[in-house]
């Protein structure tokens, strides 16, 4: 007899849902939701990632801003890290067999049919065109987000079986809590079942999960949850899936900017050694590698040709591909075609060779 999950796996389930079976969320891909500063040292346990989750790094207290946490972060709980990592992986473990269906069940992905110097190496992606979707077909907005989970799921499938390096996607933006407080609560509930759900086959197929963003108006819940995926898949090195939550590129280079200076004024480093790169290491894109933080390939589907405040520092270079299909319905094929548009670019990084 295969043992229950843990209450680990099972935390923010609704009443009467014992595993996230229970949750009528789709096949789903995972989904993780950072501050705006790093949370993917491959030393961190899992309890001093849930301490840097609860830190920012503004001076506002508004509700949306960046705001600097004092003391442990709220959805820190106790245990040591040994324990504390040990714990998110057996969960993740049982939960292989007990929880959302393994990827391996899910349709193979076919092969690409693109040189692999031909594609980029780590593509960005703004999830746009959920409420739209649902309202055409007329549902629920709530619907249009569920959809838009199986997209992901797809796209993180492919980006592994075609060798993409790095996977960033823009889940909710530093604006977006201006959405109404129903729509909002949906979506963070929805990304903790997600997260847990998928945990099993991020770690099985060697997902590496890694988040940025302002995580101080995030509950502790879904912090918890981040924490647990962060630390649990920090060995994994097939494919690095960084989410972007509660993040803004233009608060963010003010946040970088704000301590450089703070630095600067306490003779702690002189202002002419501040460049692009020191920046770009405060920067929240500081939890990838600094060879693959610059998207080669930005897509946006919904039919928007904007960037939206969205990695506004490391897309000076990136190829932008925009697609009007909605985003629940943007598929393998979609994302087959994005692929070699980009292949056909000749990218000169401002030269004419």
């Amino acid at each position: 007899m295969r043992a229950a999950p843990s209450r680990a796996l099972v935390r923010g389930l609704p009443p009467g849902a014992s595993s996230p079976r229970d949750v009528p969320v789709r096949s789903v891909r995972a989904l993780a939701h950072p501050r705006a500063a790093s949370v993917d040292d491959a030393s961190t346990s899992s309890d001093a990632a849930r301490s840097r989750l609860g830190d920012s790094s503004s001076s506002s207290g508004r509700k949306g801003s960046f705001t600097p946490a004092r003391g442990s972060a709220p959805g820190r709980r106790p245990g040591s890290s040994a324990q504390t990592s040990s714990r998110a992986l057996e969960t993740a473990s049982t939960a292989a067999s007990t929880s959302a269906p393994s990827w391996k069940d899910e349709p193979a992905i076919g092969p690409l049919g693109i040189e692999r110097a031909h594609l980029p190496r780590h593509v960005a992606v703004i999830m746009d065109g959920n409420a739209r979707w649902a309202s055409e077909r007329g549902v629920a907005v709530a619907t249009g987000h569920e959809a838009g989970v199986d997209t992901l799921r797809t796209i993180v499938r492919c980006c592994g079986a075609w060798d993409v390096a790095a996977l960033t996607v823009y889940a909710f933006s530093h604006e977006n809590w201006r959405r109404s407080r129903s729509e909002v609560e949906h979506l963070m509930s929805l990304l903790e079942r997600t997260l847990v759900a998928e945990l099993p086959s991020l770690l099985e197929e060697g997902v590496r999960v890694t988040v940025m963003g302002d995580m101080g108006m995030i509950d502790e819940n879904l912090r918890a949850a981040i924490a647990d995926a962060v630390d649990a898949t920090r060995r994994n090195t097939k494919l690095r899936l960084n989410v972007a939550l509660s993040y803004g590129a233009r608060q963010d280079i003010v946040n970088a900017s704000r301590l450089l200076a703070t630095q600067a004024a306490a003779g702690l480093i002189d202002p002419e050694d501040i460049t692009e790169d020191v920046l770009g290491e405060h920067l929240a894109s500081r939890t990838l590698p600094a060879a693959l933080r610059e998207p080669d390939l930005l897509i946006r589907p919904g039919g928007e040709r904007r960037v939206s405040n969205f990695l506004l520092w490391e897309l000076a270079y990136t190829e932008l591909y925009f697609a009007d299909r909605m985003w629940p319905d943007f598929g393998e094929g979609d994302f087959r075609e994005a692929l070699a548009w980009y292949a056909g670019r000749q990218r000169r990084f401002g030269s004419r060779g």
